[in-house]
């Protein structure tokens, strides 16, 4: 699946006394997860990763989880590898990172079985946690599924004030990019931490499948 970068507005940095406000870690290369054809319902993942002041990705929390979805996404961001957050002296620093997927049912009309989503975790507090998750619309020119990746920067409203595509499959970008804008986020809290915060939003859209209504 071809990768398309848009250019995004960088954090802000005030320099004091030559240091500088804390950088977040941001994506350099991630795969996708592979969503089994099989599942039936629809899903939300919600991870926190543990980047290294090396840019690999070690522990991986999972804040809210759907079966099989949540197995398919950690299994995705283990090899997942990031610019490393910094310091106000600008030097490498271990950090957290937000990641969250959103599946799409294939059923418009029908019941779908399954589990539905639930919090595996308390929310993490160094984190923005979303407070708002809205999944974008089948868009009605699309003839099959796809899964889109985009990149969010948070600001210390919680608001979203940027949105890059890393992984683009048309044509599912543009519907991606309004719901991703949509989202609204708690912010993170703690001593140290970037003004503000990058977030890494995952949705699949599978192609909807419409039986008869229920009676």
């Amino acid at each position: 699946m071809a990768a398309v970068v848009i250019a995004a507005a960088l954090p802000a940095v005030r320099v004091v006394a030559g240091q500088a406000d804390p950088l977040p870690a941001r994506l350099q290369h991630g795969e996708l997860p592979i969503v089994s054809v099989q599942a039936v319902a629809a899903g939300e993942v919600l991870l926190s990763l543990n980047v290294s002041a090396t840019g690999s990705v070690g522990a991986v929390d999972v804040l809210r989880a759907t079966p099989p979805f949540t197995d398919a996404m950690v299994t995705a961001v283990r090899n997942w590898r990031f610019v490393p957050a910094s310091d106000e002296q600008r030097k490498p620093m271990a950090s957290r990172v937000l990641v969250g997927g959103m599946f799409s049912a294939p059923s418009l009309r029908v019941p779908t079985v399954g589990d539905p989503p639930r919090d595996a975790a308390p929310p993490a507090t160094a984190l923005p946690m979303p407070l708002t998750t809205p999944m974008p619309l089948y868009p009605p020119s699309a003839r099959s599924g796809g899964t889109v990746m985009m990149e969010t920067l948070i600001a210390p409203s919680g608001k979203v004030v940027a949105v890059t595509t890393i992984r683009s499959n048309p044509p599912f970008d543009e519907p991606a990019m309004e719901a991703a804008r949509s989202w609204l986020f708690r912010p993170a809290q703690g001593p140290g931490l970037p003004l503000n915060t990058y977030a890494y939003l995952i949705f699949a859209f599978r192609q909807p499948l419409v039986g008869a209504s229920p009676k």
